[in-house]
């Protein structure tokens, strides 16, 4: 019996410790059930790792659109950034990036038409409104060295089109406060408001999509090829290379780079770099609707007229003939030979400037002087500026002569030939317009303190310009007013004797005078002296103009090797006799005029010694879009 009992109490031990054995630990668990915890546990922290991924990849590459939200807030784009937005697409189940970006052309100040219909136009004028208007970040200090601002903030974020629009606003405050200051306390002519202006810069608006940025890594700005160009050269930033086969395109100067290439996917983008401090004092453009033209190798001649001047002009009509030479085109030497035919010169005069190696300057290129004898005067009533684009291929260096003195040297010709007609008992009307003038402007002209961008110079050389224009203009043909034909074929002489001298060895103008320093005032006695022995004899007597022909009439005319400097007694009044072309003396105060002309319109105008035209004429009025990143 009790040996039964102790097998039963050891069968029931074996049973509560198998029992026992299915727990692990202290958790209460079997195997199995912790086997399910440990894997839900498990499962759960994946999910919310996925998740958290998920999210990750929704928030970077679809709610933000990759890079678009990222550039396009106010490190990349300043105030412009605060029209960027965010549109939920239903369809895509995601967010669309809204952004705004300039978009920059060059206008009258009161066109009121831009490239985005509906939207505000403003004008960039340099004021706080002005600023706030186009969005600009205000001026910020950069001390005297601003070269060392790119080191100082390291990797440059800023798009270079905020730059652009922080240097365009630059130069019109620091420029007027520099006019304002020319014109303190001076009695002279006040500029028109800045609405009324022929040129400026505006901008607008333009609301895009980043889904349909091509392949930017930051927000752009748009514009025109040659609005560019005419942006480029109200900043004095002057055209080094322009390659439109290859695309590349590279301008410098005041303290700006502006590069430009071409990219497959995005067209050609330009790209503004600022290594120095920018100065816009007497050296900022005149604001003058022409310059467009002046920025291509064209400049318009006194004869043509177009739509603004209408404006200003109403009681004007249009003339009853259009004009003969309404445009020079200087920008290459195929186009200045070109001009040159359609003035009338022989094509050996023309074919001339074809040879790069051919000597085409005396005191400075001769194809000045045609600038200034049809060139239309670009300066405006009121404003202090002289500057211009240069629409030659040549130099304009001011080393060798002095234009103040050049005036002054040419008032002593000009009133011993005043005296000779006087003698002779008839006055040309021209010519005595031409002494009232040069009474006008010599004590401008003699006064050192006086400088050439002074308002009351520039004013009085204004109204010489006005006076010379009308009575070259006027096409009565009588004894004083020449016709157009008669204005071109003098031009005609002028080059074709100027050209003729150059060619020959020796030249009277640099072989048998070498140039010397401005200041000695030499250059300018030479000059005026050949003016009035060679060309105004050449705009009278009847000569064949072909250079081959000239050089011996020349030589016969004048012995070269016994030249005198002083002409001024040798001057006779032309009349009617044998030799003498027919109305000589018609010829004769034309030839004046047009002299006097060039004159005044090189003293009123001005060009940057750098500042040298690149071919690129037919970029004329192209609307072809660029990008500025």
């Amino acid at each position: 019996m009790n040996t039964l009992k102790c097998r039963h109490l050891r069968r029931t031990e074996m049973d509560n410790s198998t029992d026992g054995d299915k727990t692990i630990g202290n958790t209460g668990m079997d195997s199995a059930t912790l086997a399910g915890v440990i894997s839900t546990a498990i499962s759960f922290v994946a999910l919310i790792v996925s998740s958290i991924q998920l999210l990750y990849q929704y928030y970077t590459n679809v709610s933000l659109n990759a890079l678009g939200a990222r550039n396009c807030n106010s490190w990349v784009m300043g105030p412009w950034a605060g029209a960027t937005r965010r549109r939920w697409r239903w369809l895509e189940l995601r967010f669309e990036i809204i952004f705004q970006s300039p978009i920059l052309f060059v206008a009258p100040a009161f066109n009121r038409r831009g490239p985005v219909p509906g939207r505000e136009i403003w004008y960039i004028d340099g004021s706080d409104q002005s600023y706030q208007e186009t969005r600009t970040p205000l001026p910020i200090d950069a001390g005297s060295l601003p070269r060392t601002t790119a080191i100082r903030r390291g990797v440059n974020v800023e798009a270079t089109w905020v730059l652009l629009l922080r240097t365009l606003q630059s130069m019109e405050r620091d420029s007027a406060r520099w006019h304002e200051l020319m014109h303190f306390n001076v009695d002279a002519k006040k500029p028109r408001p800045f609405s009324a202006r022929t040129i400026a810069v505006a901008v607008q608006a333009q609301t895009l999509s980043w889904d349909f940025v091509p392949n930017f890594k930051k927000p752009f700005a748009g514009t025109t090829i040659c609005h560019i160009v005419e942006i480029a050269a109200m900043l004095g930033i002057y055209w080094t290379m322009w390659d439109s086969k290859a695309d590349r395109y590279r301008a410098e100067g005041n303290g700006c780079i502006l590069l430009g290439s071409f990219n497959a996917e995005q067209g050609i983008v330009f790209t503004l770099v600022r290594h120095d401090k920018t100065v816009f004092l007497d050296n900022r453009l005149i604001p003058n609707n022409s310059i467009k033209r002046f920025c291509f190798g064209f400049s318009p001649t006194f004869y043509f007229l177009d739509k603004y001047e209408y404006l200003d002009e109403k009681n004007m009509t249009k003339r009853p003939t259009e004009p003969i030479l309404p445009m020079l085109k200087l920008g290459s030497r195929q186009e200045i030979a070109e001009t040159l035919m359609d003035i009338g010169c022989p094509i050996t005069v023309a074919e001339y400037f074809l040879n790069e190696d051919a000597r085409t300057s005396h005191l400075f290129p001769v194809i000045f002087d045609v600038l200034g004898m049809l060139g239309r005067s670009l300066s405006v009533e009121g404003y202090c500026y002289r500057m211009l684009p240069n629409p030659t291929i040549f130099r304009w260096d001011r080393r060798w002569f002095n234009t103040r003195r050049l005036l002054l040297v040419f008032k002593e010709y000009q009133t011993e030939l005043y005296k000779n007609y006087a003698a002779a008992g008839d006055i040309p009307g021209p010519l005595i317009s031409i002494r009232s003038a040069l009474d006008r402007l010599s004590s401008y002209l003699e006064n050192p303190l006086i400088k050439d961008f002074s308002p009351i110079l520039l004013d009085n050389l204004r109204e010489v310009m006005s006076t010379l224009d009308t009575l070259l203009i006027e096409s009565s043909e009588d004894e004083d007013h020449p016709s157009e034909t008669i204005v071109l074929e003098t031009v005609n002489r002028h080059i074709a004797c100027v050209v003729a001298d150059l060619s020959q060895r020796p030249s009277r103008l640099l072989d048998l005078f070498p140039l010397g320093r401005a200041n000695e005032g030499a250059n300018e006695v030479s000059l005026i002296s050949f003016l009035f022995e060679r060309s105004r004899w050449a705009a009278t007597h009847i000569y064949n103009p072909d250079l081959s022909i000239a050089h011996r009439e020349f030589n016969q005319r004048f012995a070269i090797t016994k030249i005198e400097v002083n002409v001024v007694e040798k001057m006779q009044v032309p009349t009617c006799s044998l030799g003498l072309r027919d109305r000589p003396r018609l010829r004769d105060t034309t030839w004046c005029l047009l002299v006097f002309r060039m004159l005044c319109w090189l003293q009123l105008h001005d060009f940057h010694k750098d500042d040298v035209m690149v071919p690129r004429s037919a970029t004329y009025g192209s609307r072809m879009p660029v990008y500025i990143i």
